[in-house]
């Protein structure tokens, strides 16, 4: 006999097992269709994010050269992005293996894994589908002019978690939202590489229209600096 699978009971075990690992916000997302090569044959996404802590934003925003002293200062494996970054992949790979456990296909969107299964591209530095993406069509928020997920909440303050699986979710679906920098380009302004080319993100866009990635030196500055962050750092 086939087994019943109460779908309430499993979302609410999910949110449950992910609100007790301090998530801010939890999207079950259909992702089914894309490509194989993207979804690896799997229709649903959890999505989930963990934002950053106020004080360190203001921290970083303070110290102008932030990143390149905590290198100097051998500290970054103390940092608090790093480390979040850490938990939201721990998290992801704890999730999988709780899904398979209870017999469903599952596969964490984790650094380590994407890396191990051959699916992270090291050349290009880009996976086939990218957590941002996933948060786009969830309605969460927007790529910005910083190529990062923008949120009205949290700015570009979040670490994102995600797990794909064939276990049966309510899924959402939305229309990837117009993005809201306008005529804002503090991003750019700010960015110590000048790698930000101030392209509006759609749809048809491409990364590299929006930032050259292989010259960015990961400064943060516009991921704090953004006028979303601060107004989620002075809430």
């Amino acid at each position: 006999m086939e087994k019943q699978i109460d779908i309430t009971q499993l979302e609410e075990k999910i949110i449950s097992v992910l609100t007790q690992q301090k998530a801010d916000f939890i999207r079950f997302v259909d992702v089914s269709g894309f490509s194989i090569k993207q979804n690896r044959g799997l229709p649903n996404a959890i999505l989930f994010g963990i934002a950053l802590p106020r004080l360190y934003l203001q921290e970083v925003a303070k110290v102008p050269d932030y990143v390149k002293t905590m290198i100097e200062q051998n500290k970054m494996e103390s940092d608090e992005l790093y480390l979040t970054e850490l938990k939201t992949d721990s998290i992801s790979n704890q999730m999988a293996e709780k899904l398979v456990s209870e017999g469903f296909n599952a596969y964490a969107h984790s650094d380590d894994n994407l890396i191990a299964t051959g699916v992270f591209d090291g050349i290009y530095e880009e996976t086939p589908l990218p957590h941002k993406t996933i948060a786009v069509l969830s309605g969460i928020g927007w790529i910005g002019k910083n190529n990062l997920l923008v949120t009205p909440e949290y700015g570009s303050a979040l670490c994102l978690g995600v797990v794909l699986t064939d276990a049966p979710l309510e899924t959402i679906l939305c229309e990837p939202p117009i993005p809201k920098c306008g005529n804002c380009n503090v991003c750019m302004k700010i960015c110590e590489k000048q790698v930000l080319k101030g392209k509006t993100w759609s749809s048809s866009v491409s990364r590299d229209e929006i930032v050259d990635v292989y010259e960015c030196s990961t400064c943060l500055k516009c991921l704090v600096h953004c006028p979303n962050t601060q107004r989620y750092c002075k809430q």
